[in-house]
């Protein structure tokens, strides 16, 4: 069972997340907000509210300044989604909705909820020319917005899993739901058996899109079947890759190099959702100072018979510290490995491993030798 071919080496250069991509998120949210907002300001304009201290006018007056300033959140949210580059986004994508390569459908929602919003606004603008029932058919699309932006958050967003966004839709639904239904037991709909399947309908919207969302953006593997672009999976899961968890140190002893210890544990390989392939190997050390060594390797199938590298993290320590040094794969070669790991306080080791591996019975066995780490 080969690990990778040694010409097929190859190493993926990640970063941690920008600023860009932070200022993507936090607009995205806001404009969720605000767009629920806006929505309930309308109801309540139409409904003719006010308070003893806030005239209609006021409601009227607020309520337009949010939806444009939705429209401009909105702007904001695609251009830079646009600049960051990390997702092959382009100003097409942002106004045409559904043809872009990276999540097509979900990313087209937002560009759907986008056009739709202004195409509302320019309405308001020309209402005067457009009649009263033109421009109340067309501010009607406000409502189907709503929804529409919510799919796309949840879809598209890299925070669909995070509690924080999934109660923040729960709350923003929750409030258009109830003035949905306000507007439409109250003369929006005057026919009583049109009124009742409306109702029924509105009820049934938050059940399915739960439903959905559980099956969906909160289950596992969604990003690639959303239609995130492989590559992009790749790097992803690169940088998220860690070994199995250890339990902290408790002042454990460093090991003194040069030493060598014959090594014997299980190879175990899975193929992931988004076409990569994972090889985790849990090997123990005898014959040496005792301890294990836990290596695992990700990348992609290789039409050798191998697997093309893209992370291979290292782990080694005693028992009860496993993690004591932490590294990286330098050098793959059939099976064969060469790699360096070190602690926190900066002590380093170079490892040469060279493994027999059994894929039918998922038996390792092999050797180790640690020498001090050369220069860089």
């Amino acid at each position: 069972m080969a690990l990778v071919e040694a010409s097929a080496l190859t190493t993926v250069a990640t970063s941690g997340p920008t600023a860009l991509w932070y200022l993507t998120r936090g607009t995205g949210a806001v404009t969720l907000v605000l767009l629920t907002v806006s929505v309930v300001l309308g109801v309540a304009d139409v409904e003719r509210w006010q308070g003893r201290r806030t005239p209609r006018f006021v409601i009227d007056a607020v309520h337009r300044n949010v939806s444009l300033l939705v429209i401009a959140l909105l702007a904001v949210h695609a251009g830079v989604a646009i600049v960051d580059g990390f997702a092959p986004i382009t100003l097409l994508d942002a106004v045409v909705p559904f043809g872009s390569g990276y999540r097509p459908l979900w990313l087209g929602l937002g560009a759907l909820a986008l056009d739709l919003l202004v195409a509302v606004a320019l309405t308001s603008v020309v209402r005067a020319r457009l009649g009263y029932r033109g421009w109340r058919a067309v501010h009607w699309l406000a409502y189907a917005s709503f929804p529409v932006a919510v799919l796309h958050g949840l879809g598209t967003g890299s925070d669909a899993k995070q509690g924080w966004l999934v109660a923040l839709a729960i709350a923003c639904t929750a409030a258009v739901v109830v003035v949905a239904a306000i507007r439409i037991t109250d003369g929006a709909i005057a026919d009583p058996t049109a009124r009742a399947a409306a109702l029924a309908v509105l009820a049934l919207v938050p059940v399915a899109a739960a439903v959905w969302a559980a099956q969906g953006p909160l289950a596992r593997g969604w990003a690639g079947r959303a239609g995130t672009p492989t590559k992009l999976l790749a790097a992803a899961r690169a940088r998220a890759t860690t070994a199995p968890r250890a339990p902290r140190p408790a002042g454990p002893r460093l090991y003194h190099a040069p030493f060598d210890a014959r090594l014997s544990g299980t190879v175990s390989q899975r193929q992931l959702v988004d076409g990569l392939v994972e090889v985790d190997l849990e090997l123990r050390m005898r014959g040496g100072p005792p301890g294990r060594l836990l290596v695992r390797i990700m990348g992609t199938p290789s039409t050798r018979g191998g697997v093309d590298m893209t992370q291979g993290p290292v782990y080694l320590g005693p028992a009860n510290a496993t993690g004591l040094y932490s590294g990286r794969v330098t050098q793959l070669a059939g099976t064969s490995l060469r790699a360096r790991v070190a602690t926190r306080h900066g002590s380093r080791l170079d490892l040469a491993v060279d493994l027999q591996l059994d894929g039918a019975s998922g038996v390792a066995n092999g050797s180790l030798h640690a020498s001090p780490a050369t220069a860089a």
